[in-house]
């Protein structure tokens, strides 16, 4: 059977991206680490690395073997904090993926709360989207997504607190030829941005497809919001946008929502979690944060 100190070595290879940089990292000899290496690509029967001109890769095996190596080397983490914690010294660490509207309206207050309680505890926040966010949330990776929450076919393994619904708009360059348009069936056809990866593209054609109407395909796709705004503020583009974003927007940037006779589906923005490991001390008043802000900066949680 595999043993826990195969886990870190396997992962310090991995992160390393040869035996000789894995070994300098891990305090031990290049021989030692390759025999510790063929112990354990043994005992699971699977090569989990290959040579390569620079080092080595990981095989198809092997990338499934690492991901669940680093889910146990997160909950051995997790343990460790926890038992910290509880004795009062609250050290240890979250990972946090933030929407765009959580990013400005949520995580700011929440950290201050935080720190007040837990001030040695960092906090790595990333941004990211729905639905590629929810996979290190199940593995552990990830301590929490604040975004849109995740669809049904998403939902599997995680735990869902709702927050607050934003309405959806259509952003655009005051001196787009899209500014004054109205018409939803007339925007379908414009050159689109999306915020996120092109995975979320079910959640931008929703809103067109429930009407009938052919949904649009955007130009490019762009997890940095600063850079989804040039493009519009600059050019001829759309792109959807939470309407509790839309005041702080026109305050710094040259765009305009679009007034559309149809309203946009809502999305409601939770607090995703994994449902099947239990929450540290510092974990579960992060959440309790997340919440009592939500609560005071927007308005009391959606049923």
């Amino acid at each position: 059977m595999i043993k826990l100190q195969h886990v870190e070595m396997l992962l310090a290879i991995e992160q390393a991206g040869s035996i000789r940089a894995a070994s300098k990292r891990l305090g031990k000899t290049q021989p030692a680490v390759t025999k510790a290496l063929r112990q354990a690509e043994t005992e699971l029967g699977a090569a989990i690395f290959k040579r390569a001109p620079s080092g080595v890769a990981v095989t198809e095996d092997g990338k499934q073997i690492l991901r669940r190596a680093g889910i146990i080397q997160a909950e051995l983490r997790k343990m460790q904090e926890e038992v910290e914690q509880r004795r009062g010294d609250g050290t240890g660490r979250l990972n946090v993926t933030v929407s765009p509207l959580a990013a400005s309206r949520i995580i700011g207050g929440t950290i201050r709360r935080f720190r007040r309680r837990f001030p040695k505890v960092r906090v790595q926040i990333t941004g990211g989207h729905e639905p590629m966010a929810f996979g290190p949330v199940r593995d552990g990776l990830v301590d929490f997504v604040i975004g849109p929450e995740p669809r049904e076919a998403d939902a599997a393994g995680l735990s869902v607190a709702h927050l607050v619904e934003t309405p959806i708009s259509v952003i655009a360059s005051t001196a787009s030829r899209w500014a004054g348009e109205t018409r939803l069936e007339a925007i379908a056809a414009a050159d689109w941005l999306m915020i996120g990866t092109y995975k979320r593209l079910p959640y931008l054609q929703r809103h067109f497809i429930s009407r009938g109407l052919p949904p649009p395909d955007p130009m490019v796709t762009s997890d940095s919001i600063t850079s989804i705004l040039a493009m519009v503020e600059d050019g001829d583009f759309l792109c959807t946008f939470p309407g509790l974003l839309i005041d702080r927007v026109r305050a710094k940037w040259r765009i305009c929502a679009l007034d559309l006779d149809e309203s946009l589906q809502a999305s409601r923005i939770a607090l995703v979690t994994a449902s099947e490991r239990p929450p540290t001390p510092a974990m579960q008043y992060f959440a309790d944060c997340v919440l009592q802000v939500a609560r005071n900066e927007i308005g009391p949680p959606i049923p």
